[in-house]
Formats: structure tokens, sequence, C-alpha cells
């Protein structure tokens, strides 16, 4: 039943009599769908039919109306004409994207906000999947815009406050003020005390950032250790100095972190609009530039309007260029594992940089600086062959059926010679490319579909695995995504790491899995570090796993080395904890 004090329409009351009506085969009766948001219409079809209920759209099939018992539908017209018509015949769910909702078996307490009204006769569990299905699209929508780890803006969520902010400056005459930021030396935290003890680190700071800058500021993290601020109303550039100031004033103190105080240093890049002209990608993309030129002249803070010229003390693109010619680049493997079987089902290859003066440089400090230059595609297309070369040497192991998984980036996608040298790479080395994954992100995909469609198309027609990865910290949801030829999504290791801890994170991660499974996609969670995650995610579907409870990324020699004791030892202990359970 509506929950009390849910919003009832005159319409509804002219419409559905309180006296007793029958529906029959009550569990399993006929739907009729008449909605016009695509995503929510594709959402409750794949839930709807997983459930056993037969749907049917009134936009494929202008009799299905007469055919259902159920009808979901949002208020129009056209509904108002259908309702008049049948009437009391059929139950009745009214959506609606900006009224209060009804409970849907307490779903409203969960974010629900979109069902108006639900009928009394639909029945117990079509009322239950209606509301778990819109339950996990809006988590999947509020996972879009906000950063898992720390509750910032994710990098979708700050491109649409920054658009308005930009949008403001032609009424108010105001300065808006971009910072890009990030921390240094951060990977070696990582290394030193591993990821929980930088993601408390991470937290810290975007606390700081939040109490110091308050309302003044739009936050985000965009993955690793990389923040954005954006400060708008501005009286003029002073103004935004001071507050710049007021940033780097926050890291003079230490933060406590498990009894152990951590001194932190920054880099960071700021751009000023209107005094710089551009869109907000445009705008992110320049403090982005700013900031890397901070760190590679060791001075703190970068200004755009300085000059984009080469870097006082450091050419990146040059080094980079050098690093390839020198081979001074080389791939680690992180082992994934089947939850069905326990067993070794493939290996993701990661790339470091080998450098000169600053050693061992993982891709947070170098990929970007690729990107920018156009050299991650001679990069790319280095690692797609360094990966067939070493999947000959993993074969040779006896492991003749594990996968091999590199990423793809947008810039390789965009290559107008992508489809012609990827075969030649294979034909190169004999490698088939069934055992070949290749991963990518929502912004590679989304960057310029078209290509992206093309070229995704290519890689699948010669065999090769394509999945999605980091999914969460991107700008869209699956249903864009699902028109291309993807095959398995990866949970972003933001949120594993807080499920059994956070029951948000837990409710994301569920909604995750059962929409990839609705789409027929697996699941891979990443980052992986303990029993608790792993038994949270075995109990709740999830298909594969990697992380460092089953190991760090390490060169292949150590990979293989390890491979065999460690995953025979993780197969048995869960074969004996399967055998004491049952």
């Amino acid at each position: 039943m509506a929950a009390e004090g849910a919003c009832k329409t005159p319409v509804f009351h002219a419409r559905l009599p309180s006296e007793s009506r029958m529906l029959t085969r009550p569990e399993a009766v006929p739907v009729c769908l008449c909605l016009d948001n695509e995503e929510t219409h594709s959402t409750l079809v794949k839930a709807l039919e997983r459930a056993g209920f037969p749907v049917q759209s009134i936009a494929d099939d202008s009799n299905a109306m007469a055919r259902a018992q159920v009808v979901i539908f949002q208020p129009s017209a056209r509904t108002a004409h259908y309702l008049n018509e049948y009437g009391s015949r059929k139950a009745w769910v009214a959506y609606s994207e900006t009224h209060p909702s009804a409970d849907v078996d307490g779903y409203r307490a969960q974010g629900i906000r979109e069902i108006l009204y639900v009928d009394e006769l639909a029945p117990h569990r079509l009322r239950r999947t209606i509301g778990r299905a819109l339950y996990a699209q809006h988590s999947l929508q509020q996972l879009s815009r906000y950063d898992g780890l720390t509750g910032l803006y994710s990098n979708r969520g700050f491109l649409e406050v920054t658009d308005q902010a930009l949008f403001n400056v032609a009424s108010n005459g105001r300065l808006v003020a971009l910072l890009a930021m990030d921390i240094r030396r951060f990977n070696d935290l990582n290394a030193q005390y591993g990821f929980s003890y930088a993601d408390l680190v991470l937290t810290q700071v975007a606390e700081r950032l939040r109490r110091a800058l308050g309302p003044l500021a739009k936050i985000a993290r965009l993955g690793g250790d990389e923040f954005l601020i954006l400060l708008e109303n501005l009286a003029d550039r002073e103004s935004a100095e001071r507050l710049v100031n007021r940033i780097l004033s926050l890291f003079d103190e230490p933060l406590d972190t498990r009894d152990r105080p951590l001194k932190l240093e920054v880099d960071m890049g700021l751009v000023c609009y209107p005094q710089t002209l551009g869109s907000a990608e445009e705008l992110l993309r320049h403090a982005h530039t700013a900031m890397h030129r901070a760190k590679s002249s060791q001075s703190t803070l970068y200004r755009h309007e300085q000059g984009l010229g080469p870097a006082p003390r450091v050419n990146i693109e040059q080094e980079l260029r050098q690093g390839l010619r020198r081979n001074e680049f080389e791939l680690f493997y992180q082992p994934r594992v089947c939850l069905r079987t326990h067993r070794l089902l493939g290996l993701e290859a990661l790339i470091r940089w080998h450098h000169p003066e600053h050693g061992l440089l993982s891709p947070s400090e170098f990929i970007q600086a690729a990107e920018h230059s156009g050299l991650i595609v001679p990069l790319g297309y280095w690692i797609i062959d360094q990966v067939c070369h070493d999947l000959q040497v993993i074969q040779s192991h006896g492991l003749t059926e594990v996968t091999v998984a590199s990423n793809l980036s947008f810039r390789q996608l965009q290559d107008e010679q992508f489809c012609q040298v990827m075969p030649r790479l294979l034909s190169r080395s004999g490698t088939d490319a069934r055992m070949l994954e290749f991963e990518l992100t929502e912004t590679a995909v989304l960057t310029d579909p078209a290509r992206a469609m093309k070229a995704l198309r290519a890689v699948n027609d010669m065999g090769a695995t394509l999945s999605l990865d980091d999914f969460g910290t991107g700008y869209s949801s699956l249903t864009h995504i699902r028109q291309f030829p993807i095959s398995l999504l990866k949970i972003d290791r933001s949120f594993t790491q807080r499920v059994t801890l956070d029951r948000e994170a837990d409710s994301i991660v569920r909604s995750i899995i059962n929409l990839a499974h609705d789409l027929q996609l697996r699941v891979v969670a990443e980052g992986v570090e303990n029993p608790e995650q792993l038994d949270f995610l075995i109990s709740n579907g999830c298909d594969q796993v990697q992380g460092f409870l089953f190991s760090h990324p390490r060169p292949l020699w150590e990979t293989l080395q390890m491979i065999d004791h460690t995953l025979r030892h993780f197969a048995a202990e869960r074969s004996g904890s399967a055998s004491r359970s049952a």
C-alpha cells in the first residue's frame, strides 16, 4: 500500500475505487511499461524480466496495455487517457522524477523518491523488484557524482558545478578560480604502509579542505591523490591568491594518522576565469598542466597565466621519449582470481618506469603527461607488444588458460592506425587474441563514442575481451556504456575498501553487482585486502577479485614464482572452509 501521506492526485482517486479487485496469477502478472525516461525503462525491464515478470512496452506494442495486469507509467496526458479507458481493471504504479514518493517496501528510506503512487493490488514481489531496481539506479547515479572514499565530488559532479559557476560569471561579473592539487610522494605511502593507511591520509586531507574552505569552495577527488577545488564569486585575482595561501597553510601542520604524525607537501596548479577563457573541461586541463609544471619545477604553485612553455627543470615529454628508446619501462603483473573455482583466472599488466634519476615510477606519476603529449599512443602499443611477448612466457609455464589484461587509453582509440596496428602486433607474436583483455575507462569510450565503437568492434571481432575499468569514478551510467561490446565490469577499489565498514558502500557494491549481472556482465572487484572484504564479495555474487590479499603487482618472473604457492594455498583454504560450512 502507498505510505501514509503519499501524494494521491485526483486522477488516481477518480480511477482507482476502493472496492475489492482481483488480479490473476498475482506472482507472475504481465507488466506494461509506459515510461519516457530511457534509463529507467531499461533498468526496470532488466529487473522485472530477471524476476520472472513478462514485460512489454507501450512504445513497442500498442496493445501491450490491454494485455497487462500491472502498468508502470509516468503521469502525462497520454497515460491519463489509459487511466480513463482501463481504470480499475489494472493495478497502477506511477513513476515521477519530480514528485515525492510513496513507500515501496521500505526503499523510500534508502533514497528512492521517484515512486508517486503504488496500487495496493500490485503484488508484493513486484513492488519489491521495482524498489530494488530504482534503488540500484539511484545509487549508481549518486556514485557517479561523488567520490566513494571521501564523499567529495567525483570528476562528473565537479564538471557539473563548474559548468554552472562559469555560466554565472556572465550575470555576476565575478571571478572563478580552479585549482588542481596532488600530494608529493604519495605512492611511497602506498608502498610503505598499504592502501588503508593511504586512504586514511586522503580522508584527512579532504576533511581539512572542507573545514578550511566551507561553502567558499566545491572540492573533488579524481582518484589517487589528486584533488580539484573550485573557488567562485571572487572579487579579484588577489582574493583567489589569498584562498590559495590558506589552502597551502593547511599543510604546515602534520596530519595525525595512527599515532604517526605525517607532514605532507603538495603541488598546485591555478587557472582563473575569465582571465583564461574556455569550457569547464578545458580549464581543468589547464589546471592539471599547471600542477605538473609546479611538480617539475619544485615551485609548489604554478599559475596557468605564467605561460605553458617547457618546465624550467625537467621536460617530462622528452624524458618519456628517451625512456621508450632506452627500454626503461617494465610490466608488473597482479593476479585475478575466480571466486567460483578459487583458481587463477588472469593477470593484469601494470606499467612501471625505471627512471634513471627518480627510480621506479608508478603510472600516476607519468601517464597523464603521456596522455597530454600524445606519447600514450606509442607507449600503449609498446605495452600491447610486451604483453604478447610475456603471454608466451606465461603459457610456457603451463598457465595456458590464463588471460592477460592491459589498459587502452582514449588516445589509442582515437588513433587512425589502431585497427591496422593491432592485428600486426598479434600476428607478429603469434598471440591468440582470446587470451587478451583490454580495460577501458568510461572517459575513453565516451570522449568520441563513434570512433571508440569502431575500434572496440575491431578488437572484439579479433576475439579479445573488453572490460570497463574503475566503474563509478567517471561520467556515465551503465545505460550509456552497454551499447559497447563490453563483457566485464571492474568495481573501483575505493568502493571495495569500504565494504563491511560502511553500510552505504555495502549497498552500492551490491547494486553494482546486481545491475551488472542484469546486463549479462561479469564483475571484478579491485583492491581486496582482507578476508572480510573477500567474504562479503563472495556472499554477494561477485565473480572475480584482485588485490593485495593475493599479491602486490610484481615483475613477471616474481609473479610466476609466487602464483603456484599463493593460489594453491587460497584454493585449499577456501575448499576447506566450504567443506566445514557444509
